[in-house]
């Protein structure tokens, strides 16, 4: 692939995220969307599970549990419809959850276990360095904390804030957050360990995605 192609496939895919986001935001707000625009709110989401659990360990027991989120999904899709910003927010209180701890359970295990460290040394070419390690162990750390903030935040303007404002904050602003968490780290790396290996934020995200296929 050359780099032309990667950068249009790279446009592509920013465009297309974008205009998903958008509609997410205008879905959220809408007290009463139409069933073509909650199928194809979903539609993403659904093939993501899908893929998720296609991979699971636990393939068929996944496969069920979905199956059966379906069925529940169409006994109950006129509900679903008037109150389409539950979905929404489940999905981004659930996810920000998940993924704190997810990062949050390896802190205790040393600074190597930390979830940052073993996606690091899926890159670094050479034996573990410990300064390296205790620096991917904060990162870990960090991350942590921004979930666990992001869903605090995210519980709150959602029960106690104007929708539209829980949905600009989860919908749009919550990408920007994450993309900005990337390049403020690396900055930083790039600072802190000028001695040291760096990979690009590209990088990063296809190790992190190698490591969750092992």
């Amino acid at each position: 692939m050359t780099r032309l192609t990667r950068l249009l496939v790279f446009a592509v895919i920013a465009i297309a995220g974008a205009a998903y986001l958008a509609f997410s935001h205008l879905l959220t707000i809408n007290e009463h969307p139409s069933l073509l625009m909650l199928a194809l709110g979903v539609t993403p989401l659904t093939v993501m599970a899908l893929l998720a659990a296609w991979h699971s360990r636990m393939r068929w027991l996944a496969l069920t549990l979905l199956a059966a989120l379906a069925l529940t999904v169409l006994l109950y899709l006129g509900a679903l419809r008037n109150h389409v910003n539950w979905l929404y927010f489940m999905q981004h209180a659930g996810a920000m959850s998940l993924l704190a701890l997810t990062f949050g359970s390896t802190l205790g295990r040393g600074d190597a276990e930390a979830l940052c460290s073993r996606v690091t040394r899926l890159m670094l070419p050479g034996p573990v360095d410990p300064t390296y390690m205790r620096y991917t162990w904060k990162v870990t750390l960090v991350w942590t904390v921004y979930f666990v903030t992001s869903g605090v935040v995210s519980v709150g303007l959602f029960f106690w804030g104007p929708i539209t404002v829980w949905s600009y904050f989860a919908n749009l602003l919550t990408p920007v957050f994450v993309g900005l968490m990337f390049v403020i780290e690396y900055l930083v790396r790039v600072r802190v360990l000028p001695d040291r290996a760096h990979f690009s934020i590209a990088q990063t995200i296809q190790a992190y995605r190698s490591y969750e296929q092992r």
